[in-house]
């Protein structure tokens, strides 16, 4: 399994494992897109002694792993993101009370763990404080706030941070080739996010999409009333699309705004700054709808 940056962390994984020092479940955190699933992943299949396992579209992971996402929902055209149900956690926790079929762990790994409803995380507890001395529990989640205090101090947390420019550009070119890599442009390399690129050269149509948004979003200054309401309505039709497009409008206006030579432009950035991030809050934490979310902002800038 390749894996962009992490060795430290990844390290003391290995080591906890060869030393007989784990905990019983950990909290994978950090930001969107730097590679912690990969990580887990690759945990998980050291734990059920297939340290090898390569991943297939046919076989995605080894029987002794499970993998437990929150699935989205188009209704309308608009695609969002479902939370996970108490019913999904306690299926994967029934898994984890089977003993593994290969001799080493069987491991649940929860993406997107802060999509669990308070309800799911409640039905965790018991497999924490009860464990099987043969499971594994790992949650990866960009948004640890979410997840409750009762279950953060049942876990072992490792964070993982953003992947420098240079680890990117030596572990892209294990994987992709070198005038591959140069059709994407250095700002994406900057977000220290290898997952952004990963899936940019893997999928070119859809990253092409979304780059043309996020130019929009760039040069929104310049855009005419019914082209900025033209992007709120297509952004909003994928409202975890559109706020990975803030998240990553964001250190490209900080940028600008520390290069803004006047005061009073440099204090109308951080103003948009602190808007953007307002409204990136919204989306996540409530129902607010998010084509009236993004064009409040578009027509205020």
């Amino acid at each position: 399994m390749r894996i962009i940056g992490h060795k430290t962390e990844r390290k003391k994984l290995h080591q906890g494992l060869d030393e007989k020092r784990l905990a019983q479940a950990y909290i994978f955190a950090g930001p969107k897109g730097v590679g912690k699933s990969k990580c887990a992943r690759e945990f998980a299949h050291l734990l059920a002694l297939v340290p090898d396992f390569e991943e297939s579209g046919a076989y995605p992971y080894h029987e002794d792993v499970l993998i437990l996402r929150p699935e989205e929902e188009t209704k309308k055209g608009v695609t969002k993101t479902k939370g996970i149900s108490v019913l999904a956690v306690r299926e994967a926790t029934e898994f984890l009370s089977r003993f593994p079929a290969g001799g080493g762990f069987r491991t649940v790994i929860i993406e997107d763990a802060h999509r669990m409803t308070q309800t799911a995380q409640n039905a965790l507890l018991k497999t924490l404080e009860e464990p099987n001395p043969t499971s594994m529990l790992i949650l990866v989640t960009h948004e640890l706030g979410n997840i409750l205090p009762t279950v953060q101090s049942r876990v072992k947390k490792i964070y993982f941070n953003f992947v420098p420019e240079e680890e990117m550009h030596e572990g892209l070119k294990k994987i992709f080739s070198a005038q591959e890599i140069s059709a994407v442009a250095p700002f994406f390399f900057s977000l220290g996010r290898p997952g952004i690129i990963i899936n940019a050269l893997l999928q070119p149509e859809n990253f092409t999409a979304i780059r043309g948004k996020l130019g929009q979003l760039f040069r929104l200054s310049t855009l005419s009333l019914s082209e900025r309401l033209s992007l709120a309505e297509a952004m909003s039709l994928h409202t975890e699309e559109s706020i990975l497009l803030l998240e990553w409008w964001l250190p490209g206006l900080h940028s600008q705004a520390l290069k803004a030579t006047e005061k009073k432009m440099t204090k109308k950035y951080f103003e948009l700054l602190s808007e953007i991030e307002k409204t990136i809050g919204l989306m996540k934490t409530t129902q607010s709808n998010t084509r009236l979310l993004l064009e409040k902002l578009f027509l205020n800038i």
